[in-house]
């Protein structure tokens, strides 16, 4: 990936400077800074993701499990008042994973859309970087002058065109990692816990009813 980057970047940077399309070295900085800072963009975004995957999809889980498997505790102290629960409580939790499932296929849809938003950005930049390495290449191999600057001003034209573009690639990417990617994190760590919150709520008032199933037996 920094190769693709940096061999856009030395494109754009040769277009906006009229250079060769090897930066000058007072130029080397800053390009590889540029590809430095692109790169780590990836790299924190799948660090978020790592991150957020534990909180998002585990924990929710884990507190879901654990509710339930306090009631199974009680099982033992009155089998039959807990039986007598068994229908409502497997109601309870089948509902929770459809509505876990439901902010899952939520989040891949968002997802896919940013995905497809960056995919098409990328593709801006790379295939547009190699059609206009290709113009340059080809207009420098021109002998005679005068094609040599008709094609020049063509690739002028094509450059402009592209720095333009590029520049608006690489801010929809930059955008997708700070602020798409994170909000549809945010909105599905939000669905999660809703969900798996209504659960447990839902396996306390299960518990209550086998506290007074526990009580009426005792009398």
């Amino acid at each position: 990936m920094k190769l693709i980057i940096a061999t856009v970047l030395c494109l754009g940077l040769a277009v906006g400077h009229a250079q060769p399309l090897t930066p000058p070295a007072q130029w080397n900085a800053k390009l590889m800074s540029i590809v430095d800072e692109m790169s780590q963009i990836g790299e924190n975004a799948l660090k978020v993701l790592a991150h957020q995957y534990e909180e998002i999809v585990m924990e929710p889980q884990h507190q879901l499990e654990e509710a339930v498997e306090q009631l199974e505790a009680r099982r033992e102290e009155s089998p039959e008042c807990v039986a007598a629960e068994d229908a409502e409580i497997v109601s309870i939790v089948d509902q929770a994973h459809e509505e876990l499932h439901a902010c899952g296929l939520t989040a891949a849809h968002d997802s896919a859309e940013i995905v497809s938003d960056v995919n098409q950005a990328t593709q801006q930049l790379v295939f547009g970087g190699y059609a206009l390495g290709r113009t340059y290449n080809k207009c420098r191999n021109y002998k005679n002058a005068i094609l040599k600057q008709s094609c020049m001003a063509k690739f002028t034209i094509q450059a402009t065109v592209y720095v333009i573009n590029a520049t608006s690639s690489l801010k929809t990417i930059a955008q997708s990692t700070n602020q798409r990617i994170p909000a549809v994190l945010t909105d599905s760590n939000v669905c999660t816990h809703m969900a798996s919150a209504k659960a447990v709520d839902a396996l306390d008032v299960v518990n209550g009813h086998i506290d007074a199933c526990v009580a009426r037996s005792h009398h």
